[in-house]
């Protein structure tokens, strides 16, 4: 009988095995080391408790564009639309950017005060959001406080589900991120009808209770259980930056989010000023086009087990590049109204694939680091988040209605981003691949 050496590689089942089943706290190995399961009960309440952190994080930036066309109309109309964009730009940073320290934070074991700090300032932004009269205070509650919570709950909801899942994983982050496109289509909706009946702070307090229910329940499932230990390390794995795979993801992902926001953030203002939309339907475009990014985070996964991920995400970069130009070509309301459809779909896309992509063996092959590796794949895309609408803001035109400068930018930036992603995608390949071909003759031997 030959014995395999023992720095054979470990098959993506097994790997996850480690990840679930840690060596016990004395550093000796687990006595015994049962197969992952794919998913359980606990496997799908963690996306639960996901689908409810989507909705308090993302779920609330995606909705920006509503609040956007409020403060530039209402509250704030003495500031110009790039300085008002740097609000939702903070918001969104922070969301990302702070998975640099959280993911660690995870990999640590610091599971449950991370999820209640982090659903705390969520809702305490939210009802200080509502108090906010100045610029200065819809900044620092919306666009830090916010921000900051979102961020420090995104990253680690996310560890939970992955470490639940393996060939099911797309789809379980894909149905988490449905929370996304359903509070980025209720909240939107919900300022609309209740703003003019109530205005503005208890509109924003009526959300801010929402947000509270639902992180209730994130804190109810995640924190029934202390965080897995695996290591103390530091907040960034060195090595990473060596990675050209996982840095070329990275740097095509900040292309991609510089490029993100633009439409999200001023599609509102585009319809109204630009085509002339009634403020009553415009506001309501930011609904539609976050309803249908609710298709782009899961139907590309029920494709096959045959299409993989990143295949998915170079695609809909590559369609994602063209419909940033043929904005330019939007004329009238109704064809705003199709375009809206078909980029809330690629953008759903967007923003779910890469989070199932950084867990393949190709870019983290020690699934111990998957919180840190996660962590600074969005800390690095967060730069895009932030400098992104500012900079599409000080090229729009609201005189003129002229936007056609931001859209050239966000186009370009599309296809730098698609040029970023070939290489990493023919890793994945071929990754996959000598993988089989290994599986193939260990099953023949």
């Amino acid at each position: 009988m030959s014995v395999k050496n023992e720095d054979t590689r470990l098959s993506g089942d097994e790997v996850f095995s480690e990840a679930a089943h840690p060596t016990a706290e004395d550093g000796s190995e687990s006595s015994e080391r049962k197969p992952m399961p794919e998913g359980g009960l606990e496997g799908w309440l963690s996306v639960l408790a996901g689908f409810c952190v989507f909705v308090n994080s993302w779920g609330l930036i995606s909705c920006y564009g509503a609040f956007q066309e409020f403060y530039e109309t209402v509250l704030l109309p003495g500031k110009s639309p790039s300085t008002i964009s740097w609000i939702g730009s903070i918001q969104a940073t922070l969301i990302v950017m702070v998975g640099i320290i959280t993911g660690p934070m995870v990999d640590s074991g610091y599971l449950r005060p991370l999820i209640i700090v982090g659903s705390f300032l969520v809702v305490f932004g939210m009802m200080m959001l509502s108090l906010a009269t100045e610029y200065y205070q819809v900044l620092l509650a919306q666009g830090f406080c916010v921000g900051m919570g979102g961020g420090i709950t995104y990253i680690p909801a996310l560890v939970v589900i992955s470490s639940h899942f393996t060939t099911k994983r797309p789809i379980a982050i894909g149905c988490a991120s449905i929370g996304s496109s359903v509070g980025s289509v209720i909240f939107p909706i919900m300022f609309r009808r209740l703003q003019p009946h109530i205005n503005f702070p208890w509109s924003v307090r009526c959300i801010a209770f929402i947000n509270l229910f639902l992180a209730f329940i994130t804190c109810v499932i995640l924190c029934r259980r202390p965080g897995t230990k695996t290591r103390t390390r530091n907040l960034i794995e060195w090595k990473a930056l060596t990675h050209i795979p996982f840095m070329l993801l990275s740097v095509s992902m900040t292309c991609v989010m510089l490029a993100y926001y633009v439409p999200i953030f001023y599609i509102a203002t585009y319809a109204r000023s630009a085509l002339g939309t009634p403020t009553s339907l415009s506001i309501y475009l930011v609904s539609i086009t976050n309803g249908a990014s609710a298709f782009g985070r899961t139907v590309p996964y029920l494709v096959g087990s045959r299409v993989r991920p990143i295949c998915i995400l170079i695609a809909c970069t590559a369609a994602a590049s063209v419909a940033m130009f043929t904005w330019i070509a939007t004329t009238n309301t109704a064809g705003f109204i199709v375009w809206a459809c078909y980029w809330g779909f690629l953008s759903g896309v967007l923003v779910t694939a890469p989070t199932s992509i950084v867990a393949h063996p190709a870019f983290c092959p020690d699934t111990d680091y998957l919180g840190t590796r996660m962590g600074m794949m969005w800390g690095i895309s967060s730069v895009g988040s932030l400098a992104g609408t500012p900079i599409a803001g000080a090229l729009v035109d609201l005189n003129t209605a002229d936007f056609l400068r931001a859209q050239i930018f966000a186009g370009c930036l599309m296809v730098a981003a698609f040029v970023l992603q070939i290489w990493p995608t023919l890793v994945v390949v071929r990754t996959d691949r000598i993988r089989n071909q290994d599986g193939d003759k260990d099953e023949t031997s």
